[in-house]
């Protein structure tokens, strides 16, 4: 039975960190973007992945992304509230932030051909590429403070 990893590395020297079950951006001040949070995913039971993928299932209230732009081929925005970056090798410079690549909006069906996902891909067979992840949040989305992200992959 597949299952995964979620690792969080430090955003400064890209250590790892621990293993972790949940994100925290911590405090955020109204206008301004959390700290970037650095993590990848570790696949076991699997010889290999591909196609992977991040979806953003709950903003918590935030709104994600009213009007998309520069969309990239691997899903993501030029703009929006909720950052999501990779890189096969980790990059100090992305982790400083803020990022420049946003979720073009929520994936509304739960599935992994939601056009709003952002593929990652991996650095290896059974490890996902760095993902950098941070929000924005406006004056409307104070109290808001829960999300939820969904990892999509193929596996053999």
């Amino acid at each position: 039975m597949p299952s995964i990893t979620t690792r969080e590395y430090n955003p400064t020297t890209g250590a790892f960190v621990s293993n972790i079950s949940s994100l925290s951006y911590g405090r955020i001040v109204v206008g301004t973007h959390s700290p970037v949070k650095v993590i990848d995913f570790a696949f076991t039971g699997v010889a290999a992945v591909s196609d992977v993928k991040l979806g953003l299932m709950d903003a918590g209230g935030v709104v994600v992304n009213p009007s998309p732009s520069d969309p990239w081929s691997d899903g993501s925005a030029g703009n929006g509230n909720f950052g999501c970056m990779h890189s096969v090798g980790f990059s100090s410079q992305t982790a400083q932030g803020p990022l420049t690549r946003h979720y073009a909006g929520l994936n509304t069906s739960g599935l992994a051909s939601d056009t709003k996902n952002i593929k990652i891909g991996q650095r290896s067979d059974t490890v996902s590429q760095f993902v950098y992840l941070d929000m924005l949040l406006g004056s409307n989305d104070v109290g808001q403070n829960a999300g939820l992200y969904k990892v999509f992959f193929d596996f053999e």
